[in-house]
């Protein structure tokens, strides 16, 4: 029997996922719903947070001419520079609240999420170590002895199996307790002691009430060996089995040839309920490893012991040593991260020259759309690749809500830009030379 009791339960993030992995019915597509309705949920503070940081940039860029000429003036004075560009800040309405505060949010949430997919990434291969070891138990309990006792985790222990009192023919009792004791090795047998009683006049109500007097008690131990089952079933693949049992253990029979029997069928068991497990997508075998290729979809957890990996994997040994992935989730990851830093580079370009007197923001913001999907990536090579298609589905629909609200703060701003333009034209030209009167007074006052 293999121990099912290992493993923590789920946080209710990790309920969340398992339940939506479950809609959807396939594992990738379940993680990339998890990430769209997380960015719904969270999408008000992404608008509210690009929309002003595309606002200012744009406010930064109308200041451009006079902070270039600042630039040129306190190149060498950080500290005047800005001063001065606050004080420009202040007067065009410039706002750094608006874009900080809800990425502080953003990244809470994000940090939260990461620290769920980890969790949940352990819970779920630690799930199919559980399932494993349940089908092993299964499998051999179906030939176990009658009086094999275990738990509800697998664990067997020692207990009471029965109680029997038969009247003698002298109108007493033989009576028999038998207990089973944790000390048989093998899975198709169990030790058994059995105290007997002869011709007592107390009954097994008495036992049950444990009133019984056992002083007068004979004890025997006994070996109660299910054998019979195993060695002559005719089922295939019991028989496939033995087979097997036989070419990897030699020649054997009785109580070893059973034995062994039953942990064939077990392993294969084991190994069957591993393929059904739905921990694949795309080319991933493992989903909940990274997508790598020294990594092998059967990883050994801290929580499971040497000897119980190595027998519930027994006949896994192809995916105990085939690569788990190609890193492709993790390159597409890093690109679609470059392309989204890309994009609010862009849209921040007047922030990022400007910000600085000797212009050393732009320098930095250009090692940072480097550094920032290396970060990731690497990220992708310690998390699983549940986390990738997550970092992946985030940064596309990043990438499209950046464009779409871009668009539209633009096309507003222009609009605005218009109205201010059209303003400063009535300013300048008087009324009466702009409203022409068609030549009805001949072009004369009355």
């Amino acid at each position: 029997m293999i121990p099912t009791d290992f493993g923590d339960s789920l946080n209710w993030i990790g309920v969340v996922i398992q339940w939506i992995i479950g809609v959807a019915g396939n594992v990738g597509l379940g993680i990339i719903l998890f990430t769209l309705i997380l960015k719904v949920i969270t999408l008000p503070l992404d608008i509210y947070s690009k929309a002003s940081m595309r606002k200012n940039s744009l406010k930064m860029e109308k200041m451009r001419p006079q902070l270039e000429k600042l630039q040129k003036q306190y190149q060498n004075d950080q500290q005047t520079y800005n001063a001065k560009m606050m004080e420009m800040y202040k007067k065009n309405g410039y706002s750094f609240l608006g874009a900080c505060l809800p990425m502080i949010v953003t990244l809470v949430i994000f940090i939260v999420v990461l620290n769920a997919f980890s969790s949940y990434s352990q819970y779920t291969n630690l799930e199919v170590y559980r399932q494993m070891a349940r089908s092993y138990n299964d499998a051999i309990l179906v030939y176990a002895p009658d009086s094999y006792q275990t738990d509800e985790n697998g664990v067997r222990g020692e207990g009471v199996v029965e109680y029997t009192c038969t009247l003698n023919q002298e109108g007493k009792y033989d009576c028999v307790r038998t207990e089973v004791f944790d000390d048989a090795e093998s899975l198709i047998s169990v030790t058994v002691r059995r105290l007997v009683v002869t011709d007592t006049e107390q009954t097994a109500e008495q036992m049950a009430a444990d009133t019984f007097d056992w002083s007068a008690a004979s004890s025997s131990s006994i070996y109660t060996v299910k054998t019979e089952n195993v060695l002559n079933s005719t089922d295939e693949r019991v028989a496939e089995a033995r087979r097997l049992a036989q070419e990897e253990g030699g020649e054997m029979s009785g109580e070893n040839l059973a034995d062994q029997t039953m942990k064939t069928l077990g392993r294969q068991a084991a190994a069957q309920q591993y393929r059904e497990s739905n921990s694949r997508f795309l080319w991933v075998k493992n989903i909940w490893l990274p997508d790598t290729s020294y990594r092998h979809p059967v990883q050994k957890e801290n929580e499971i012991s040497e000897e119980n990996y190595t027998e519930l994997t027994h006949y896994l040994t192809e995916e105990k040593s085939a690569a788990n992935g190609y890193y492709i989730l993790i390159a597409i990851s890093i690109g679609t991260m470059f392309l989204s830093q890309f994009i609010i580079s862009k849209s921040q370009k007047a922030q990022n020259e400007l910000q600085t007197a000797d212009g050393r923001g732009k320098k930095t913001q250009k090692v940072m759309l480097i550094v920032m999907p290396i970060i990731f990536g690497i990220f992708s090579f310690f998390y699983s690749a549940s986390f990738s298609i997550y970092m992946i589905t985030s940064n596309i629909f990043s990438i499209i809500s950046t464009l779409a609200i871009n668009f539209v703060i633009d096309k507003k701003f222009a609009k605005i830009e218009e109205q201010e333009i059209q303003e400063k034209y009535n300013k300048r030209i008087p009324q009466s030379a702009r409203r022409p009167d068609n030549g009805r007074n001949g072009g004369k006052k009355k």
